[in-house]
């Protein structure tokens, strides 16, 4: 039999110090589940409201019994936290990249912050757009990193969709916004004579990032053939290499690689013989040294190459300058 009452519990007397019996301010509810096991829930400090609190949870559970439950009201009135994590689960279930999985749930973590959201129920388009008009207007971020956090959002609402949890993603009809409107940086690609400068200022150039300069020219020359990312680059050992042969290759495992699968590119004579003579000054202690050391899945730490490529790219821009 369902019921009400107030803890018994004892609370220290300010004036004397002793302990003394006391009773909670809020209501407890006393009820059997559907299961019919016995549960305590603190509900108010008004007796009618917890009363009426105490029903709608009878009433939940008589429809649990018959079989008239919605389950998706169970999913829900869950705290939305409990969804992210399972969310994040998902992800790592998939074998997505760690650095992957930072990114997309902290930009679900700080729209839900934002909007101070409880419940996924409470996930709606009007909040995902304040959201992301603040981030364009109060925080001075771009439209395509205003996209990328969409785009994060949707994935959250399309996997809670799979996941049985609503219904349908509410913030579906947002589009993303135009990226031409608002260029940050224009990029384009290097012409060949812009990219063989950078390469002698990089052959030249000071250590950085932990890379010595003739590191950095290397790096950039299969970089620019495979188009590997950094990732895939920092992989590579002596063993990622077959030189031998008429088609000599290159190879990412599937561990590393962005499609999760065996990737092999085949290399130029020229990038071969380049790469031959970069090994005499390198000389690997093994064949399974990282010849390469800047991702955190083989070395331990992401270097920002970011920062070493802008280096080089202003060196070279200087040096095309005073036109030496």
């Amino acid at each position: 039999m369902a019921n009400l009452f107030k803890r018994k519990m004892m609370i220290k007397d300010k004036v004397t110090g002793q302990k003394v019996p006391s009773e909670s301010k809020k209501w407890y509810a006393r009820y059997r589940d559907a299961f019919g096991i016995e549960r305590y829930k603190p509900l108010s400090p008004d007796k009618k409201i917890a009363q009426q609190m105490l029903n709608d949870i009878l009433a939940k559970i008589e429809k649990e019994k018959s079989g008239t439950l919605d389950p998706f009201d169970v999913e829900m009135n869950k705290p939305i936290q409990i969804h992210i994590d399972n969310f994040e689960k998902h992800l790592k279930s998939k074998n997505d990249d760690p650095r992957y999985i930072r990114e997309i749930v902290r930009k679900i973590k700080r729209c839900v912050t934002f909007n101070k959201w409880q419940k996924i129920k409470q996930i709606c388009v009007s909040d995902v757009e304040d959201f992301l008009l603040h981030l364009r207007d109060d925080e001075g971020l771009s439209i395509q990193t205003s996209n990328h956090y969409l785009k994060a959002l949707k994935a959250f609402g399309h996997w809670l969709v799979r996941n049985q949890s609503l219904k349908s993603s509410p913030i579906d009809c947002i589009e993303s916004l135009n990226v031409r409107t608002d260029r940050r940086h224009d990029r384009r690609p290097l012409t060949m004579d812009e990219f063989m400068r950078v390469l002698r200022v990089a052959e030249t150039g000071p250590p950085a990032v932990g890379l010595t300069g003739p590191d950095h020219a290397m790096l950039y020359v299969l970089a620019a053939w495979t188009g590997f990312r950094r990732g895939e680059l920092g992989s590579l050992t002596l063993k990622s290499f077959n030189l031998k042969g008429n088609n000599p290759t290159v190879s990412v495992q599937a561990a590393y690689s962005k499609h999760r699968r065996d990737d092999i590119q085949v290399l130029h004579p020229d990038i071969v013989e380049r790469l031959l003579k970069w090994l005499e000054i390198r000389k690997p202690a093994t064949d399974n040294e990282i010849l390469f050391p800047i991702s955190e899945k083989t070395c331990g730490v992401d270097r920002r190459t970011s920062e070493m490529m802008a280096f080089d790219l202003a060196f070279a821009r200087t040096c095309l300058d005073r036109r030496i």
